[in-house]
């Protein structure tokens, strides 16, 4: 059974540090200098904190406000699970390593969330806080209910891709902050799931759920039953991913006629609102 310990901490930081690692790095979120030295410094601090020891002394905080988030979280995190392990061995609670691990893992997800959202100094993110607390949130879930690692990490990392933001986010830098938030979250559960059949690559070299293809004008048409209301505001939505929209409206039944860049997220955009018929996907240039 997979546990909490400094190994799995290692693997978890080599996984975020690598692009092709656990983490599945979108080229646009692939760390920067300044972020590269913050999960190092974190993921030592995180390591120190599960290992028993002392924690490092802080290192200064980076300019850029992304990676000043990313290391409030990381320093809540380490600081949790040092906190949490400082309490159960004062309360003698330690008998059970792997619950001890489990819960002070989840005792520092939280913690990590109530650090950015508490936080002033590094313009924290109110949107990167909100996620951090659902995926801790969701760890805690599980954890009293006696789940295992593995099942407290996917739930902490589907809460986060739940929550996370649009496909889009390369789009508007201050998703940052939350995309990275995120992807800490998704390669803490690629690094406890158990060991697997190593991943075959498509012929273009991306990863599992990455696309390295280039935008192509699309044609996106098809039919939803909507009110009104929720017909103008979905028009409204896609517009701003579309280079021209029409809505032919028949009762409740609205014909959609999209010409966009972003087909995925037209589609997506429109099953978030309802069932979505005769959905037909063709390319225009």
């Amino acid at each position: 059974m997979t546990t909490f310990d400094t190994e799995l901490v290692d693997r978890w930081f080599t996984g975020l540090l690598d692009p092709d690692g656990s983490a599945d790095h979108a080229p646009w979120l692939r760390p920067e200098a300044d972020e590269r030295e913050v999960l190092l410094a974190g993921g030592r601090s995180i390591a120190a904190a599960v290992g028993w020891s002392e924690l490092p002394k802080p290192v200064p905080a980076p300019s850029r406000p992304a990676a000043a988030v990313l290391q409030v979280y990381l320093a809540g995190v380490a600081t949790g699970i040092a906190g949490a392990r400082r309490s159960m061995a004062v309360g003698h609670e330690v008998d059970d390593e792997s619950s001890t691990d489990r819960l002070c893992l989840v005792a520092g997800l939280i913690a990590g969330g109530a650090a950015v959202a508490v936080d002033s100094s590094a313009d924290s993110d109110p949107e990167a806080a909100e996620l951090a607390q659902v995926a801790g949130n969701a760890a805690a879930e599980l954890v009293v209910d006696g789940a295992d690692l593995h099942a407290i990490t996917r739930a902490a990392a589907a809460a986060a891709l739940l929550a996370g933001p649009p496909d889009a986010a390369n789009r508007d830098p201050g998703y940052r902050a939350r995309a990275l938030v995120g992807s800490v979250l998704v390669g803490l559960q690629r690094a406890s799931a158990p060991p697997g059949a190593p991943v075959r690559r498509p012929s273009c070299g991306a990863g599992p759920g990455a696309n390295n293809g280039m935008p192509l004008l699309a044609e996106v048409t098809f039919t939803m039953f909507l009110p009104p209301d929720d017909a103008v505001g979905l028009e409204r939505t896609l517009a701003g991913l579309s280079d021209e929209i029409v809505v032919l409206s028949d009762g409740d039944r609205r014909s959609f006629h999209v010409h966009t860049r972003s087909a995925g997220e037209v589609i997506a955009e429109s099953y978030a609102v309802g069932s979505v018929f005769s959905l037909v996907v063709g390319r225009l240039d």
